[in-house]
């Protein structure tokens, strides 16, 4: 049984279906059968064939936590794949109870003791993990399985095919916008507010047209109205694709960062909220002697950080500190993390 994203086909555990392939009989999370491969079955999360299958299957992949696994199955083994490297502090380790973090943490806490195997992507991230999650079971520091297709002989092909149905042309210089989403900022619904965007205006000509695809979290419902020179690619369906795509990301606090750098490609940091994030949820790091770019707080800055990098590419300081991220943080990101997780999960299973 797979789960990515409460009923999406994406992230690590579509990474692993496939690999798996006809080895084993692959049940999926989704509410629409035409979103998943004709191979795999799919069934509605919280309906009485998801609870059956959660209990009774032989397995269980999944990316987040399960928010009502509330009786484990005699035969399953539960493998957490999780959704990337934390540089916000998470879990257990976060010290902000006034932003609804308890009920989070009882949630996790119940389906934290279920996990037969962690999946992480180096002796660093195993550390964190094991410190957020209060985990001190088996971990498989393959790397995560979503990343190998940065890595494939198919990445270029991908690159080229997500551009032309963007409507981008081969000479942009596109830049993905990927920011976190913010514990204390609400919109008029209710729901969580996106992240301040890039001013466009403020890109000066450069000899090639910018373009700027812009991914909220998914746990902000409303994208912002994409304006000249901005496309929204909320719901793009996996962010991986997007990677590909762009040439540069500019992130804040998302561990989109770790997964990012595994293609080589820069990376710019647009904070303006530095200040006031760090003070509602915290990080693991000293910011600035973390991040393996430009940090920039303003609109101006972050355009000459953008010229910059276009006209005059990554400086010879900021590509040494990218290496050293790197090497830190994505020690086993070969392209073959999910043969690794299959090659493991079917030692438990005799598949």
């Amino acid at each position: 049984m797979f789960e990515s994203w409460r009923g999406s086909y994406a992230d690590s555990p579509r990474a692993v279906s496939e690999v798996l392939g006809q080895r084993a009989r692959r049940v999926w999370v989704g509410a629409d059968a035409a979103a998943f491969p004709d191979d795999v079955r799919t069934v509605r999360r919280h309906s009485p064939a998801y609870f059956a299958h959660l209990y009774g299957s032989r397995a269980l992949v999944a990316n987040d936590i399960i928010t009502k696994h509330l009786v484990k199955g005699p035969r399953l083994f539960y493998v957490q794949a999780w959704h990337g490297t934390p540089l916000k502090l998470l879990g257990h380790d976060e010290r902000s109870p006034a932003y609804g973090v308890e009920e989070h943490v009882r949630r996790m806490d119940r389906d934290v003791a279920k996990w037969d195997a962690l999946i992480s992507s180096s002796p660093d991230c195993t550390a964190l993990l094991r410190s957020a999650f209060r985990y001190d079971g088996e971990v498989w520091e393959t790397g995560y399985p979503r990343n190998d297709v940065l890595r494939s002989a198919g990445a270029p092909s991908i690159r080229t095919r997500v551009r032309d149905a963007l409507g981008l042309r081969e000479d942009d210089f596109v830049l993905l916008h990927a920011p976190t989403w913010r514990d204390d900022q609400r919109d008029d619904t209710g729901g969580f507010a996106p992240a301040v965007g890039i001013r466009t205006q403020g890109l000066r000509d450069v000899g090639r047209r910018i373009v700027v695809l812009d991914r909220q979290h998914h746990n902000v419902r409303r994208a912002r109205v994409a304006g000249d020179g901005v496309i929204d690619v909320s719901r793009h369906p996996e962010v991986a694709e997007l990677y590909l795509a762009a040439d540069a990301l500019v992130t804040d606090y998302s561990s989109a960062v770790f997964d990012f750098v595994v293609t080589g490609k820069p990376v710019l940091f647009f904070v303006p909220d530095l200040a006031a994030y760090e003070e509602v949820r915290g990080f693991y790091f000293d910011y600035h002697e973390w991040a393996p770019g430009p940090v920039v707080t303003g609109q101006d800055e972050l355009a000459a950080a953008v010229e910059q990098l276009v006209v005059r590419g990554v400086s010879a300081s900021d590509q040494t500190r990218y290496d050293q991220f790197v090497a830190r943080w994505c020690p086993c990101e070969d392209g073959h993390a999910g043969d690794r997780v299959v090659e493991r999960l079917c030692s438990v299973l005799d598949c």
